[in-house]
């Protein structure tokens, strides 16, 4: 169930049975129980396009989606202008997708981020702190994570 602001239809969830659902700023996906990502709402930049596959985690950011795999490879596509969907080769375990960065969390532990490395919009949110992690989320110019021992540490924006 959505609800809220819904000029782009993105609070206009489509039938259907989910495990997982993310917003984003004008679309939002969520995984089907057949593991099928499935994506609604504003498509200015084929954010709502999810490529074929099983998915174990999604999140939708502002222009741009990203899902872990169920073999823990990311996957992002929509837009790519600051390199927020080139996701680095590697196995995950979670996904944040923001503005015009998004970060991960190997199955190692570590932080791990991309894109908005424009100097103009570049205020360090892709720069993630080194240390073990269980869980991490996006902004649009900062990060947070929480560490394996529970703390929150965040960087990027203060503003």
């Amino acid at each position: 169930v959505c609800w809220g602001w819904n000029d782009y239809e993105q609070a206009d969830a489509p039938t259907g049975k989910y495990t997982a659902i993310s917003g984003g700023l004008n679309h939002s996906c969520a995984i089907t129980t057949n593991g099928n990502a499935k994506c609604w709402g504003d498509n200015d930049f084929s954010q709502t396009n999810a490529p074929d596959g099983e998915y174990a985690a999604i999140s939708a950011g502002s222009a741009h989606s990203c899902a872990i795999t169920t073999n823990g490879d990311v996957v992002c596509w929509g837009d790519n202008q600051f390199g927020q969907a080139d996701a680095p080769a590697g196995k995950y375990t979670a996904i944040s997708a923001g503005d015009l960065h998004s970060c991960a969390i190997t199955v190692g532990g570590d932080a791990v981020c991309w894109g908005a490395d424009d100097d103009d919009l570049d205020y360090g949110q892709a720069d993630a702190p080194t240390g073990k992690f269980t869980a991490i989320t996006v902004g649009e110019y900062h990060s947070c994570a929480i560490t394996t021992n529970g703390d929150t540490v965040c960087w990027g924006a203060n503003i």
